[in-house]
């Protein structure tokens, strides 16, 4: 169960930034490529050009995630 929630806060935190903070994403995003400068994959350029869809997919994949944690408590739980 708190795999799902801390799942979906993270993928909720992840779709607001997102749709309504990019550029402290793009920040966050260049001191992690500073830390693993080891990997020669560049989605972060894709991921912006899309950034109104990931950031719904996220926020629609974190409700889904909260409904399924809500749901599971209240019928195993409760």
């Amino acid at each position: 169960m708190f795999f799902l929630i801390l799942a979906g806060v993270v993928s909720l935190l992840g779709g607001v930034l997102f749709l309504f903070f990019p550029k402290i994403l793009q920040k966050l995003s260049s001191k992690v490529n500073t830390v693993i400068n080891k990997m020669n994959i560049y989605i972060d350029e894709e991921a912006y050009k899309l950034r109104i869809g990931v950031g719904v997919s996220l926020l629609l994949i974190a409700s889904l995630l909260f409904f399924v944690a809500y749901y599971l408590t209240r019928k195993y739980v409760l």
